[in-house]
Order: C-alpha cells, then sequence, then structure tokens
C-alpha cells in the first residue's frame, strides 16, 4: 500500500498542488491526469522516491519500479538488460515470453540497443518492468511511440498484472480499458475520481458546470449588492445610509465566502493569471515640492500615497508631460522630488523604446517567464489582448497602442510598485483599451497618469490633480472637457421669449417628476425597513420565502427610482445653467 499524507509540491513562483491525500491500494489501478506542467510526472517521481523537494508524506509497503518518460538503458542489448532483474529460473522464463510477446526474435535479444527505435526501447523497458515482479508500478506515457499491437500487448499485461498501478498517458481508449480510478491534477488540487473512465468524464463535466454556476451566481449577487450600496450612499438619506450599512454586511460576508472557497475545478485555460504583486512601499510614494521648470510650471507640490492611482490633467501645452519626465529624472528642474522607501519607479514610455523590433511578442514575454509553460505565457499575454496567433506578431509589426501594452505587460513582470504612464492608450483599438484599464484595476501599486481617456481615469484612478496656470491644484471631480459652446444667435424678441418660456416650463416639469419621485423612494425606503424587521422576527418558512421575493422587487424598483431621479438632476442642471 502507498500512502500519501498533506503532500504539496511548489517551486519558486509556481504551486502545483497541495494538500493530496491519497492511498494506492494494492490492486488499484489509477490514471493520473491533468494538463501539461500540471504537475503529473512530478507526482509520480515524489512517488518513486527519485523526487525529494516536497512537503507531506509519502510511506510505500511494497516494491515499487518506475518507468520515466525518457528512455535511458544501463545495458548494450536487450538480454543482458532484462538478466540484470532475472535471479530466478521462472522470470529467465519470462524474459523468453514477454521479448517475444513484444515482436523480438532470438536475433534482436543480442542487438545494441542503440539501433533499436523509440517504439522498441519503450517496449523493452516495460517487458522488464513486468520481469521484476513489483507491488506497484509507476508509468509516465508508456504508449509513447508504441504502434498498436504494443498497446494492445500492454493492456493485457496490466489486466494481468497482480500489484496496484498509476499510468500518465494522453490515450482515453488505454485509460478507459486499464483503469477504475483517476487522480486529476486541476488548478492546484489533485481531485479524487473512483469510478470507470467514462463515469469519470461525466462526473468531471458535471462538477465543471456546476462550480461555473455557483461561481457566476455569487458573483452576479456581489455587483448586484454594490450596486445597491453604491445607490444608496450616493444619496445619503438616513433611511438609505441604513440599508446601505445592512447591504454592506452582506456584501462583506459574501466576499468572505469567496475569499474562503476552494480552488475552482476549472479548465486550465480558462484560469485568470494574476499580475505579479509588487513589493510594498511606505505610506508616502512619491512627493514633488516646489517644482518648477522654465516659465511653463511652477511651484508645484504634491504628495502621492501608497496605492493611489493619481490622474494628472490638463490642457494641451500646459507641461503634464514634462512634469513627468522630471519625476522621472529626465529634465532638470528647479524644486525637490522625493521617492519613497522601497519604491520601484518606472516610466512606461522609456521601456516601449526597448522593445527588440525583431522579437515576436510571445518571445518579449518569454525572456521573463523563462520556467513557465507556453500556456502561461499564452494566458498572461491573453490579460492584454494578445490572443490566439497575435502572440506571435513581430513587435516591428504593432501598432503603436499594441507596443505600449505589450511593454506594460512585460515592466509589470519586473514588480514595479510606481508606474509613471504618458498618454497610454493612445493609438490602441477598444478592445485594447479595455484590457490595459482591467490590468490597471488590478494592479497593486501606485499609479501616476496623463490620459485624455474620461472613462479609463474615471474606473482607475481615486485622485484627480489639474494644471492650471502653471500650477498643479488637487479637485474631487474634474469637469472633463467641458465644451462652453456659445449659443447666441440672432433671434427676434418673440423667439427669445418663447424660448425662455419654454426652458422654464421644462425646469417646472422635471421639479414636479423629481418631488414625486422622491415620495415614492421614501415609500419604497419604509416598506424596506419594515420588511427588514419582519425578517428577523417570524420563524415561517414560506413567509419568509415571500418577504423576500417582495422585497427583492422592492429593491430593483428603488434603483430604478434612484435611477431616474440622477437622470432628471443631471437634465434640470443642464437648464438651469441656460438660464440668464
Amino acid at each position: 500500500m502507498i500512502t500519501i499524507k498533506d503532500l504539496c509540491i511548489s517551486f519558486a513562483e509556481k504551486t502545483l498542488f497541495c494538500g493530496f491525500n491519497g492511498t494506492v491500494f494494492d490492486n488499484d489501478r489509477i490514471g493520473l491526469v491533468g494538463k501539461n506542467g500540471s504537475g503529473k510526472t512530478t507526482l509520480l517521481k515524489a512517488i518513486a522516491g527519485l523526487f525529494e523537494d516536497y512537503d507531506g508524506q509519502i510511506s510505500k509497503n511494497g516494491k515499487t519500479v518506475y518507468l520515466d518518460q525518457y528512455r535511458s538503458f544501463d545495458a548494450q542489448t536487450p538480454f543482458a538488460y532484462y538478466s540484470q532483474v532475472a535471479d530466478t529460473p521462472e522470470k529467465q522464463k519470462n524474459v523468453r515470453s514477454i521479448l517475444k510477446g513484444f515482436g523480438f526474435t532470438e536475433k534482436d535479444w543480442y542487438r545494441e540497443i542503440s539501433t533499436f527505435s523509440g517504439g522498441e526501447k519503450t517496449k523493452l523497458q516495460l517487458g522488464r518492468l513486468f520481469i521484476e515482479q513489483p507491488d506497484f508500478l509507476l508509468l509516465d506515457e508508456p504508449t509513447n511511440f508504441l504502434d498498436i499491437e504494443g498497446i494492445e500487448l500492454l493492456k493485457n499485461l496490466l489486466k494481468s498484472f497482480k500489484g496496484g498501478y498509476i499510468v500518465i498517458t494522453h490515450d482515453r481508449n488505454f485509460l478507459r480499458n486499464v483503469c477504475d480510478k483517476f487522480w486529476e491534477i486541476n488548478n492546484e488540487r489533485v481531485w479524487v475520481f473512483d469510478m470507470d473512465f467514462d463515469s469519470y468524464r461525466e462526473q468531471r463535466q458535471l462538477i465543471l458546470e456546476t462550480q461555473k454556476r455557483q461561481l457566476s451566481n455569487m458573483q452576479k449577487e456581489i455587483e448586484r449588492l454594490k450596486r445597491i450600496i453604491e445607490q444608496y450612499k450616493k444619496w445619503g438619506r438616513d433611511k438609505v445610509v441604513k440599508q446601505a450599512k445592512s447591504r454592506q454586511k452582506m456584501l462583506d460576508k459574501m466576499l468572505e465566502e469567496l475569499e474562503n472557497m476552494p480552488n475552482q475545478y476549472l479548465e486550465e485555460q480558462e484560469r485568470r493569471i494574476s499580475l505579479p504583486k509588487p513589493q510594498s512601499t511606505g505610506h508616502v510614494v512619491l512627493e514633488c515640492k516646489g517644482i518648477g521648470w522654465n516659465s511653463l510650471i511652477r511651484d508645484v507640490t504634491f504628495t502621492i500615497y501608497s496605492q493611489d492611482k493619481v490622474a494628472l490633467i490638463g490642457p494641451n501645452g500646459s507641461g503634464k508631460t514634462t512634469l513627468l519626465r522630471i519625476i522621472a529624472g529626465q529634465v532638470e528642474h528647479q524644486g525637490v522630488v522625493k521617492i519613497g522607501h522601497n519604491v520601484k519607479m518606472v516610466y512606461l514610455d522609456q521601456f516601449v523604446e526597448r522593445l527588440d523590433p525583431q522579437s515576436t511578442v510571445f518571445d518579449e514575454i518569454f525572456e521573463e517567464l523563462l520556467d513557465q509553460p507556453d500556456y502561461v505565457i499564452r494566458s498572461y499575454l491573453g490579460r492584454f489582448g494578445f490572443k490566439g496567433e497575435d502572440v506571435f506578431k513581430f513587435v516591428n509589426d504593432l501598432s503603436g497602442g499594441e507596443r505600449q501594452i505589450l511593454a506594460l505587460s512585460k515592466v509589470l513582470l519586473s514588480k514595479p510598485n510606481l508606474l509613471i504612464l504618458d498618454e497610454p492608450t493612445n493609438h490602441m483599438d477598444l478592445m485594447t483599451v479595455e484590457a490595459f484599464e482591467s490590468a490597471l484595476k488590478e494592479y497593486e501599486g501606485s499609479v501616476l497618469i496623463v490620459s485624455h481617456d474620461i472613462e479609463l481615469i474615471k474606473n482607475v484612478c481615486n485622485r484627480f490633480l489639474t494644471i492650471r496656470d502653471g500650477t498643479v491644484v488637487e479637485v474631487e471631480e474634474p469637469l472633463f472637457f467641458k465644451i462652453q459652446k456659445n449659443q447666441s444667435v440672432n433671434k427676434g424678441v418673440g423667439s427669445d421669449f418663447d424660448e425662455k418660456k419654454k426652458l422654464r416650463n421644462q425646469i417646472k416639469s422635471l421639479k414636479t417628476k423629481l418631488q414625486d419621485l422622491a415620495n415614492l423612494e421614501r415609500s419604497i425606503g419604509d416598506e424596506l425597513a419594515d420588511i427588514d424587521k419582519q425578517l428577523f422576527t417570524i420563524n415561517d418558512y414560506d413567509k419568509i420565502i415571500k418577504l423576500n421575493e417582495k422585497k427583492e422587487s422592492l429593491e430593483q424598483r428603488f434603483l430604478q427610482i434612484l435611477e431616474e431621479m440622477e437622470q432628471l438632476n443631471n437634465k434640470l442642471a443642464e437648464l438651469e445653467q441656460k438660464q440668464p
């Protein structure tokens, strides 16, 4: 028997799996499956005693032999190779029957092994394993290079084998015929299926669909709660604030559940490759005091703190790029730029120029991830919009926007904790901008960005600096590109009067609608508060279900009202600005 307890195997920045507990009984027929690079061979070598750099325990009771997927021999001829383990008359008899069974004639028994094909070498190694008469076989890709006859013979040998075995193979028919239990390494866990191959595949698909559905439902509910809380807090009325606090408790609990969920049983290619986490910095990341340059900017003073994402805005020619270059140390200036403790700053423009025009997208990232399998590199590039064959584009053929995001993807692997970005979305298409935004939102360092992309900085940034009259001012919520149109049109007096009257009537109508919605909002808020009280006091299951259904319906209506009120208020503000 082989017993595995709390087994964990990991390398520098990659965990293969953790917490595996399993048993191989004397007659177990186990198929070990999983994506390339998931750790199948490493697990087999650990059981064989050829790999010992793991946490946990592996204990064996009985003789175990291992077939490596890389064939090697320590004898010159097949007969000599077999004779090393054929130490009894019965084993010597088996040598002849197995060699004949695998198609070797007596002349072949004395040939140089180096003259045999890959398939023949595999047969020789497999045959010798059975000569040794072990208690357990560990087989890594035993069907590689075998012809149909050789595979059929191996099937029969395994079926008549008295001991237990674990086999790694990509041959589905082989697994179906020789295995009745499966271990799958998937998403850093080893999943055990005590069933035949077809049942395993059905169960696998069922688990996959169920967990995807559970995860999707939980994420939808989290997003729904976030929207409700955001609307509640935005309006700030007493009753709404209470509702917001109640929803926040529900949201916190759900986020904790999501955080503590076991690793999902998902396909490797569907896994989201996380961005590298930068090192922690001190509270102050960047401090600028009295920065000046020529007559363009003067007495610029501001501070960026840990994990701040700051937008620097202002009209063209106001000095935004100059200020970034001063911070990056490229321009002489007055004043002081002080970089905080343990800050690793990167000015992205510098790295765009360092991309090798003759390299492919894949090669640029491969240089930074030499120890990672191809699918990890491709998945990482997929985060930034390089999918499918796009990863094999030459840098020289990329657009300016593609080079920007490729440079960002490469820079992030060096784990900077302060990014300086100057109009990074120029020349990007919509999908690339969305990928760029997603990466910046996930990035855990600090950012100082100059950008004209309103949606990007609104979704990414928590602070806004604007250049006014040569200096920097922090604003709560900037009015982006507010265009002041000169609408002075030469109209007659009567026409002007009619326009003003129409404007007053529109404003009056909007105010009436807003008051009606406000009354309805208060009424629904009172009803929701009453339902919450009832839910705390009743124990009747049917009533609780009905109350929750009613509550959900009211909450949706409440959100609709808040959205309508927001739209009407915005419209009202626009109309009031038009009044003389």
